[in-house]
């Protein structure tokens, strides 16, 4: 099996056909049948289901793509590497909502502005399914607080945020887990959010369970949903400073521990992309000049 079989397979896979890949190849039909079957005998297994003159993928093709996918991706990057020094391509970035909306502006702005020829594509997520996603190969890299331990994941620190416990004004009197209200409701992220975790954490220090979990998407619609009264929940102080139409709002620190939160850039070690090491350089170089009341510069 060399990286060429797997280029065509793919080719048939995202076009639908010998005959349209054979097209995007400048191949003779003939020659990407002859690939085909010989992944096909290789594997001793059929990777498409010919029905009427058309080509269905098999479950056994499907796993095989996605490691196709990885090996020419892979394959693609080494030339890059060694034979183009400059940042270049695609760079697919993973974020938590709140480093999205407090800090990526200022950094994407400074990238763009150094590094116009990169393509950025930005998903934003909770970090446990953004740190997946860069072992998987979907993202290069994530900013992501508390990532799993992996030694397949080269981590860099960026920014120390300090988490506050967001209440409704009329639990303003209230200091500690015991003092919550029972019911207690929390709104947070879903599940893999790692201040969804710290709140956890800290409600664990008290004994305390949440009785109800709304899972909100944004948050803005979170601190609507708390200024309603329908919980409690964990954001960094740089957040809330972006909203002051919440000010009413009551907020307690978690304690040290609990409470602060390092933001890590997260990618994989055998991935040497020019434009992973000119975004984390770009951070550091903004460090100095990003800080403010919610960030504290490491």
């Amino acid at each position: 099996m060399d990286i060429s079989d797997l280029q065509v397979f793919k080719a048939v896979v995202d076009t639908g056909g010998i005959s349209k890949a054979a097209e995007q190849l400048h191949r003779v039909p003939s020659n990407v049948t002859a690939r085909i079957q010989k992944l096909e005998q290789a594997l001793q297994q059929p990777l498409f289901l010919r029905e009427k003159n058309r080509l269905k993928i098999t479950p056994a093709g499907t796993r095989l793509l996605e490691h196709a996918e990885r090996l020419i991706r892979l394959r693609q990057q080494a030339i890059d590497d060694l034979t183009n020094p400059e940042p270049g391509g695609v760079l697919r970035i993973g974020s938590m909502e709140s480093t999205s909306a407090a800090h990526l502006p200022a950094i994407l702005s400074a990238y763009h502005r150094d590094f116009a020829q990169v393509d950025i594509e930005l998903r934003t997520g909770a970090s446990g399914t953004l740190v997946d996603a860069v072992l998987d190969g979907e993202l290069d890299i994530a900013l992501a607080a508390d990532p799993v331990l992996d030694e397949r994941l080269a981590l860099y620190p960026c920014f120390e945020e300090e988490l506050l416990v967001v209440k409704p004004a009329a639990l303003s009197h209230t200091r500690g887990v015991a003092a919550l209200p029972s019911p207690l409701s929390i709104v947070t992220f879903n599940p893999g959010c790692s201040y969804r975790n710290r709140i956890q954490q800290w409600l664990d220090s008290g004994n305390r369970r949440p009785d109800r979990t709304v899972e909100i998407p944004s948050h803005h619609t979170m601190l609507a949903c708390v200024l309603a009264g329908m919980g409690i929940a964990m954001l960094p102080r740089s957040v809330l400073a972006l909203h002051p139409q919440f000010d009413e709002l009551a907020t307690e620190t978690p304690g040290r521990k609990i409470g602060l939160a390092t933001t890590q850039l997260v990618w994989r070690k055998d991935s040497t992309l020019p434009s992973i090491r000119a975004f984390r350089d770009t951070i550091e170089r903004l460090r100095p000049a990003s800080a403010n009341p919610g960030l504290a510069i490491r």
